[in-house]
């Protein structure tokens, strides 16, 4: 599913802020984890999709920017 995507710990009721990427709510899962669990997975975490479209923000941008034209070099490369 596409939307935003949030980390959730049940353990210390925390959730994240939104992120575009899944990967960018994963690191920040692992952030926390490191710095609160000592490494360990909390029972019932996961990351929360709400299916509401969003803009990418900050980093997130770049990265769709950098697909979109690796995408656009890719299908042009096919009609030469």
């Amino acid at each position: 599913m596409l939307g935003p995507y949030r980390y959730h710990c049940p353990s210390c009721e925390l959730t994240s802020d939104p992120y575009f990427l899944r990967s960018k709510a994963d690191d920040v899962g692992d952030d926390h984890r490191d710095r609160r669990h000592d490494g360990m997975h909390p029972t019932g975490e996961c990351i929360l999709t709400s299916g509401e479209w969003r803009a990418p923000q900050g980093g997130e941008r770049t990265a769709v920017v950098v697909f979109a034209v690796v995408m656009l070099f890719a299908i042009v490369s096919q009609w030469l």
